[in-house]
């Protein structure tokens, strides 16, 4: 299974912020939009960093409450894990894990075109286990019946 097939089934909607927009526009962005995290983005586009509830979190135990008067750029990871459409889940889900993130930018072409989180991996990964085992309970019973 591919990245291109969760961009596919859940779409290619992107939750984006500005690198100056202060960390509490970034948590009411987050929370009005049901994410955990946002790509940091200019109005080019161009991919900048992302900032998670997690850097949230840090920054505030960090300065406290001015924390959220300060900018996404000054917590964002500015060097994320990506992804493209055409990697297996397998392999963004390892990059993930190892890079302890929990969204993932996918990029093609230099472009965002999605954005990929551990749970989609995890949805997507039950799903074709579900389909081997209902594959592998089908080929049981045909070879009863045949035997």
């Amino acid at each position: 299974m591919f990245v291109k097939e969760i961009l596919h089934r859940k779409g290619h909607e992107i939750k984006t912020v500005a690198p100056g927009e202060a960390l509490e526009y970034c948590a009411a962005h987050m929370k009005l939009e049901g994410v955990g995290a946002l790509v940091v983005c200019e109005a080019d586009k161009a991919l900048k960093g992302v900032i998670s509830e997690r850097d949230i979190v840090r920054a505030i135990v960090d300065y406290g409450p001015r924390a959220l008067k300060m900018k996404a750029s000054d917590f964002m990871d500015t060097h994320p894990v990506t992804c493209a459409p055409g990697d297996t889940i397998a392999s963004v889900a390892k990059r993930m894990t190892q890079g302890r993130v929990r969204h993932t930018p996918v990029c093609e072409d230099g472009a965002i075109v999605g954005v990929v989180s551990i749970g989609d991996i995890v949805k997507e990964r039950f799903e074709e286990l579900d389909l081997e085992r209902e594959t592998l309970r089908d080929l049981a019973a045909m070879h009863s019946v045949a035997g």
